[in-house]
């Protein structure tokens, strides 16, 4: 078990002033940004409202400033998607009292030991997962495959289905804005993100450019990750960023498996009142 004194630092927030759209600077983690402001629902002239939901990698190592910067965004409700492993590795949120923190795991690990053909040393663990990719033949391709078996997992296990339709139903709870975050903010947090902007009305165009702002992050995604000799850049890189396919090959396997990603959703037990629950907090009247 890695203990947390050997858990490396996590990296600086992005200047919230870059190129990221909707960037927030939010000392102790990365990746993170309000998803209204930019994304205007079809039939509607103003895009989708601030300080609602907001995006952010993991809470576990934030300062003061930044406990100070989730109060003065007004911050209610955390939805934690780490699952055991990461919890144990990284810690607990370290978040400002009166913030509720609701732990919703969606665990990666068996989408990636899947992803990697069921190999037995497949982790979410950082060193693990890099101590495995230097034993393959074609690690950028092991690790793509990774996260594409991560990506499946959100269709086609019903209990992350139902975790899904959880978080979804979180997001219309209570007062302020509410944070979803997973370890990076990138992956278990973007697909959340798309369902939300999809129920929301926001075109596909602009649920892909949401998501890959992501790749804005990677840096920070890569100082976590302990460097070991004879694994190059390229080789990592699948792990540390988001592609359009990891979204897109999900978003088709919904629509196949449930007959549209509205199916998907159904399964997933969101309901026609947390449906229009989400609208209500999210859209612009």
């Amino acid at each position: 078990m890695t203990s947390r004194d050997d858990v490396p630092p996590v990296p600086a927030a992005p200047d919230p002033g870059g190129a990221v759209p909707g960037a927030l600077d939010v000392p102790g983690t990365w990746n993170a940004r309000d998803v209204g402001g930019r994304a205007v629902p079809v039939g509607h002239d103003e895009p989708l409202r601030t300080g609602v939901l907001l995006r952010t990698a993991s809470l576990s190592r934030l300062t003061p400033a930044g406990q100070a910067a989730l109060v003065d965004l007004g911050v209610r409700t955390v939805v934690d998607l780490r699952g055991p492993d990461e919890l144990t590795r990284d810690g607990a949120d370290a978040v400002p009292g009166g913030v509720r923190v609701l732990r919703r795991g969606m665990d990666p690990a068996q989408g990636m030991r899947a992803g990697a053909g069921g190999a037995t040393g497949a982790s979410a663990d950082p060193a693990a997962l890099v101590a495995g990719l230097l034993a393959a033949d074609d690690p950028a391709g092991v690790a793509r495959r990774m996260m594409h078996g991560v990506y499946a997992t959100f269709v086609t296990d019903p209990c992350v289905r139902a975790t899904v339709g959880r978080v979804l139903a979180d997001v219309t709870t209570g007062d302020g804005a509410s944070v979803v975050h997973c370890s990076a903010g990138k992956d278990r947090t973007g697909w959340v993100v798309a369902l939300a902007q999809h129920v929301a009305g926001v075109a596909e165009e602009d649920r892909m450019a949401e998501y890959l702002a992501s790749a804005a992050a990677a840096d920070g995604l890569a100082a976590v990750v302990p460097p070991l000799p004879g694994l190059s850049p390229d080789a990592l890189a699948p792990l540390l960023t988001v592609e359009p396919d990891y979204l897109a090959a999900a978003w088709d396997l919904a629509a196949r498996e449930h007959g549209s990603v509205d199916g998907y959703l159904a399964a997933c037990g969101v309901t026609t009142a947390v449906r229009d629950a989400l609208v209500v907090r999210l859209v612009a009247s």
